[in-house]
Parts: structure tokens; sequence; C-alpha cells
């Protein structure tokens, strides 16, 4: 179910405010934050979760964002990185081709009252499990049949690109993708190739960035290919957010 932001000029202008502020986090206070302000209006949460291992800085976390009390109980292992539910949520992620998917929550969150989760993550090597992941729980008995839950999960996609720029902004882009390269250094980038990935920014189909720049959507696929391979990406969201973070687009 794809989010028509072209059709609806508020929703356009208020993903467009959340991209652009985006740039500006430089603290997990700030990226708090833009959650609440940008993200949830899309995605909308009580609480999120994120899951990270990052390359070259030691064992996973996991990070609690709260935006109601919790109490110990339903607290309690939240801030577990080798919880069980978070590879059994990454199998049905895979499951659902690496696209945003509803997962049912953690049975001490269930018990507290809280949904399933919107569940995405960003891998970063082909064979490799998820190195980031967030989980947005909403308070309340909604379930994956909530005809909402599909329409959050397509935004959710929309969103991940800058999810994930955020993020790393928040960390202070001290951590970056195994084998990707430093920025200034990464200009390999054909003047083609930044467009067709500016057009990917904007949420467009191989079909419209064809007939956009006058090529088949065969050639946009292999375009794609390509700046995947020289960014190091594992799919056009993380090379959108590889991109934004190397400042190749804006």
């Amino acid at each position: 179910m794809p989010i028509p932001l072209s059709s609806t000029p508020d929703l356009g202008d208020a993903f467009l405010r959340g991209a652009e502020a985006a740039q500006s986090i430089a603290s997990p206070q700030q990226f708090f934050v833009w959650l609440r302000l940008h993200l949830h209006r899309f995605v909308p949460h009580d609480l999120a979760l994120c899951w990270a291992r990052a390359p070259g800085a030691g064992e996973p976390r996991v990070q609690v964002l709260n935006c109601v009390p919790l109490t110990a109980t339903a607290r309690c292992g939240l801030d577990d990185p080798a919880a069980p539910w978070w590879p059994q949520a990454a199998d049905q992620w895979a499951q659902a081709d690496e696209h945003a998917c509803e997962v049912a929550p953690p049975p001490a969150l269930r018990a507290a009252g809280f949904g399933p989760a919107c569940w995405h993550a960003v891998r970063w090597a082909p064979s490799a499990r998820p190195q980031l992941a967030f989980a947005f729980f909403r308070l309340g008995d909604a379930t994956a049949d909530d005809p909402g839950a599909a329409r959050q999960c397509a935004a959710l996609d929309l969103w991940m690109p800058y999810l994930h720029f955020a993020w790393w902004r928040a960390e202070g882009g001290a951590v970056r993708p195994a084998g990707a390269r430093a920025e200034g250094r990464a200009g390999t980038l054909t003047a083609r190739e930044i467009e067709v990935l500016s057009a990917v920014r904007e949420a467009k189909a191989n079909a419209q960035i064809g007939a956009q720049l006058g090529i088949s959507p065969l050639t946009v696929k292999n375009h794609l290919r390509s700046i995947q391979r020289k960014l190091g990406a594992r799919n056009r969201a993380h090379a959108v957010a590889e991109a934004m973070a190397r400042r190749l687009i804006s």
C-alpha cells in the first residue's frame, strides 16, 4: 500500500520537512525528538526499540525510546540484544522480502498492553543478519489485521533511508558499514547514477525513474546495482542513506 505523498500535499510537505530535519541531528536526544516530531505522524508509536550491531564498535546494543511510562516488568529484558525476539523478528522480515512488516510483541510488552511492532532493518552484507533494526510499538489492541498496519509498514519502507541516516547522525557519524569508503573518496558515482539515486530518494519506482531520465527500467536497475556495489549498500534504501551520509546527495 504506497503512501500517496504526491497526491496529498500536506503529507508530502511533512515528509520533506522530516527528511531535511534528519540532516541536522547531532545527538541521541535530537534523534528522539525527530522520531516524535516527524516519523510519528507516519508511523505512530508509543515505544521504539533500536537494535544496532556497529562494525568495529563492540557488542550489539538496544536503545529503548519510550514515550509512555513502562513498568519494571514491561521493561525487563527490553535492552537485551541477545533476546530471542530479535532473530525471530529478523526471520519474519526476511520472509517479507526485507520490507517493513508487523511482528508480534515480546510477551512482556503484550502483557503491558502493547500491540504488534512495525519492524524494519538494514543489513550491510548479503549473507549477514541485520546490523541495524527498529521496532515501533503502540499501546492498544491493534493486530496485524488492522487496516492501518499495512499503511504504517509502507510508510516505514519510505522512511527507512532517513531513519537510518538520522540514527547514523545521532551516533556522531562515527559508525560506517564494513567496506564503506571515507567521505571524499566515494566520488565514483557517475552523474547519471547521482540522478538515479536522487530519484530513488524521492521514493520513485524504476519505471518512473526511467521515464524521468529517458532510459529503460532495466537500465535503471543496472545503475542501481552499480550504485549499491560502489557504496557497499545492501539495497536501494541503504544506498540512499549511505549517499546522504557521504553528502553525495542532499
